[in-house]
C-alpha cells in the first residue's frame, strides 16, 4: 500500500485548493463557463478536473493557509483569475451592447426575452446577434484558448508570487475601451442604414401630410432592419472573430503585465 505522510497531503491539497481558486475564478468571470445555462455542479466538477491535471505540472510553495501569506495568496489567485475571464468577457459585453443599439434603431427594444447567458432580459435581436458571437467563440474554440491562457498564466504568475503589478489592472481598464468602440463598429452600418431609411420616411411625410407615420413607419423600419441584419451576418461573424483575437491578445498583455 502507498502510505501518505500527513505533511505531503498537507502540501498535496493546499497546491490544489490553490490551483483550485484561480481556476473558478476564471470560470465565474469568463464566457460560456459563467453562463446561467451551465449548473454549479457542472462548473465545480470541470474546476476539480483541470485543477487534478495541473496540479501536478505546477509549482506551489509552502503556505500556510490559515495566516496572512495564505489570505494573500489566495486573494492573489482569485485576482489573476477574474482578470483571464473578465477581459474576455469584454467581447461578448461589447456584442450586446451593439446588439441592443440595433434593436432600439429597429423599434424592437421593448420585444424582450430571457437570455440564456445571462439570465436576464433582453431584447430579441440581442440575443440573436449574442448566438451568434457564442457560435464564433466555439467555432474558434475560445473555451479551449481559455484554458490554454489559464494554463499559462501560472508560468507567468506562479503561485505564491510577488504582488500583482498595477499595470495589470491598467491593462484590463484598456481593454475595457474595447466594450464601447467595438459595440459602435459592429451596430453602425446596421444603424447608419434604418437611420438613413427613417430619413426617407420622414421626408414622404412631409410630402403625404396625410400618410400616418405610425402605420407605415414602424413596420417598414423593422422589415427594413431585418434584412439588413440578414445581409450583414458575414460581415458581423467576421467582425466577432476579430473582436476575440484583439481580446485574447489584451489578455495575454495583461498577464504579461501582471508580472511587472
Amino acid at each position: 500500500m502507498i502510505a501518505l505522510e500527513h505533511a505531503t497531503l498537507m502540501e498535496w491539497l493546499t497546491g490544489f485548493l490553490l490551483v483550485s481558486v484561480r481556476i473558478s475564478a476564471m470560470m465565474l468571470a469568463s464566457p460560456i463557463y459563467s453562463a446561467a445555462s451551465v449548473s454549479t455542479p457542472v462548473r465545480v466538477l470541470l474546476t476539480v478536473a483541470v485543477a487534478a491535471v495541473l496540479v501536478g505540472r505546477v509549482p506551489v510553495p509552502t503556505v500556510d493557509l490559515f495566516g496572512l501569506a495564505g489570505l494573500i495568496a489566495l486573494v492573489r489567485e482569485a485576482l489573476i483569475g477574474i482578470a483571464i475571464g473578465f477581459v474576455m468577457q469584454i467581447a461578448f459585453a461589447a456584442v450586446a451592447v451593439a446588439g441592443e443599439q440595433v434593436s432600439y434603431a429597429m423599434g424592437l427594444g421593448f420585444a424582450a426575452m430571457v437570455d440564456p447567458q445571462t439570465g436576464t432580459q433582453s431584447p430579441v435581436v440581442t440575443q440573436f446577434i449574442s448566438i451568434m458571437m457564442v457560435l464564433v467563440f466555439l467555432s474558434l474554440e475560445g473555451h479551449h484558448i481559455l484554458l490554454e491562457q489559464l494554463a499559462a498564466s501560472f508560468r507567468i504568475l506562479p503561485i505564491g508570487g510577488p504582488v500583482l503589478d498595477m499595470k495589470m489592472f491598467r491593462a484590463i481598464v484598456e481593454a475595457g475601451g474595447l466594450l464601447f468602440s467595438a459595440a459602435f463598429l459592429l451596430a453602425l452600418p446596421v444603424v447608419l442604414a434604418i437611420t438613413l431609411v427613417n430619413i426617407v420616411i420622414g421626408m414622404l411625410t412631409r410630402v403625404a401630410p396625410q400618410m400616418n407615420i405610425f402605420s407605415v413607419g414602424f413596420p417598414i423600419t423593422i422589415i427594413a432592419g431585418l434584412v439588413l441584419l440578414m445581409v450583414s451576418v458575414p460581415n458581423l461573424s467576421g467582425g466577432m472573430a476579430g473582436l476575440l483575437e484583439e481580446v485574447t491578445r489584451r489578455m495575454r498583455e495583461a498577464v504579461m503585465a501582471g508580472r511587472g
